[in-house]
């Protein structure tokens, strides 16, 4: 019996250490197992971390800068009198590089002086501090965002995308690439040789209606006021839709359409071009239709624009027709533009000859004083007061009753790489209300001027033009003969990057 009691707590006692050591076995391996878990853990936060540092990389080694600095001096003189100024321009936009397609992009400009002197305008008092600060003026140039958006590219075969949301360049065929900004999307689809955008902003403004603004709150404008102005946008939502081609056999086209909510019932344009191989013919055409009752949604106080024009006070300096009997706003307005000239990469001499007309009730089509429209010129399309002249919604061809007709010529001749001489002639006439520098005139030009019915003149513009590498020189005069008789004179450095 002792026997047998010995041998059943031996066997016990073996199983008791076959048990423990399966045990002790079991844990090594589960320590084993959670050591290798958190190596593995430790391995994907690692891993992660250098996927995180090799995304911030990739932004940043393909980062691209775009943007431009520019330095302008105008003069203008006249038998009333003379005046001189300058303007600053720099602009830089700074793109991520790009990840899975994806990219960011953000910027700066700076804008400061006056393209536009009359008599009087002095530029050694134009200097300011970093901030450019204006003192004693209620409407300051200064450092501003000119983009903030998120990109994203998607290439196929024969398939390009792209896509941004922010604050964007409203680059379209009505506005101006540098300076009108809007917030809202961009969706733009190459398909072989046809591209088609769509842009959508909810807010948005361009440097002409600014411009106006500005004017009509300093010279007595209702319904606005300086904190309007600076409130920078307009809230009317804004859309625009475009085709086009190009390298068709020598065949390019561009349909482009919009709408502004409370503010444009439409905007159109189209423009059709052949080239022959240098020589080519090109047409264009634009309209627009304002809405009834207009509203300029500025968001701090809506300016409703029920009347066309406001009277700029005596001793200003500038002043625009103001002799129609009917100050109401344009309703549906249109301009055409038809072209022949030659340009060839071989050959140093190039031209352009054609004619601009309009039809319905004015010639303000654009949201910019040029857009996509191609004429020649120096000075009459948007440098003698930055607000009427020009095809701007809110200019001279914005007023009920008035219209343009313009022939010119623009003729150019490389000397070499490096040297380019030019000559334009331009002749403005028509119900135009355009815009003339009355500080400037003599008092027999301001007579014609005033008691016409619009203004007939001649523009005759020589230019030379230095290039080397990115940086650009140029010089040029532009003098008025007809129902105005003045000059001015430009020079300019600008340097792209």
């Amino acid at each position: 019996m002792k026997n047998k009691t010995s041998l059943v707590l031996a066997g016990l006692l073996n199983a008791s250490l076959l048990s423990s050591g399966l045990l002790i076995a079991d844990e090594a391996q589960s320590a084993q197992n959670a050591h290798g878990s958190a190596q593995n853990a430790q391995s994907t936060v690692s891993q992660s971390s250098n996927e995180s540092k090799k995304t911030i990389s990739q932004f940043f080694e393909g980062m691209e800068a775009k943007g431009f600095a520019r330095m302008r001096f105008t003069t203008i003189e006249g038998p009333g009198g003379g005046g001189a100024d300058g303007q600053h321009r720099f602009r830089i936009d700074l793109t991520s590089g790009k990840v899975d397609g994806w990219s960011l992009t953000t910027g700066l400009m700076f804008n400061y002086g006056s393209s536009n002197p009359t008599d009087g305008s002095n530029s050694n008092g134009a200097a300011q501090g970093s901030m450019a600060v204006v003192m004693g003026k209620e409407f300051n140039d200064r450092f501003g965002i000119s983009q903030l958006s998120i990109n994203k590219e998607i290439t196929g075969e024969n398939t390009e995308a792209e896509f941004r949301a922010g604050r964007i360049s409203m680059d379209s065929v009505f506005s101006d690439k540098v300076t009108d900004i809007g917030t809202g999307g961009v969706a733009k689809l190459q398909v072989g040789k046809t591209k088609l955008a769509l842009n959508l902003y909810d807010s948005w403004i361009t440097s002409h209606i600014i411009y106006n603004f500005r004017g009509d709150t300093a010279n007595g404008g209702v319904g606005l006021g300086a904190g309007n102005v600076n409130e920078g946008s307009l809230g009317n939502g804004l859309a625009m839709l475009s085709v086009s081609g190009d390298k068709l056999g020598g065949f390019s086209y561009n349909v482009s359409l919009g709408y502004a909510n409370r503010l444009l019932d439409y905007m159109a344009f189209g423009e059709a071009k052949y080239d022959f191989g240098g020589f080519y013919v090109l047409g264009q055409i634009s309209a627009a239709g304002m809405t009834n009752n207009p509203n300029f949604m500025t968001g701090a106080g809506d300016y409703l624009g029920s009347d066309w024009g406001f009277t700029l006070r005596a001793g200003q300096g500038v002043d625009k027709y103001n002799g129609f009997g009917n100050t109401d706003w344009a309703k549906n307005r249109g301009i055409y533009n038809l072209q022949v000239g030659y340009k060839n990469k071989e050959n140093p001499f190039s031209f352009k000859l054609g004619y601009l007309g309009s039809f319905g009730d004015g010639y303000g089509t654009l949201l910019d004083h040029k857009g996509g429209i191609n004429v020649a010129g120096k000075f009459w399309i948007n440098s003698y007061d930055a607000t009427n002249e020009g095809f701007g919604i809110m200019g001279g061809g914005g007023r009920a009753g008035s219209s343009i007709q313009v022939g010119y010529l623009a003729l150019e001749y490389a000397l070499d790489k490096s040297w380019k001489l030019g000559l334009d002639y331009s002749l403005i006439g028509g119900n135009n209300s355009y815009p003339y520098v009355e500080s400037v005139l003599s008092a027999e030009d301001l007579a014609d001027a005033q008691n016409g019915r619009g203004i007939t003149f001649h523009e005759i513009a020589p230019s030379i033009t230095y290039k080397i590498g990115r940086v650009t020189a140029t010089a040029y005069y532009g003098q008025n003969v007809g129902d105005v008789n003045y000059g001015k004179g430009r020079v300019e450095m600008r340097y792209d990057f």
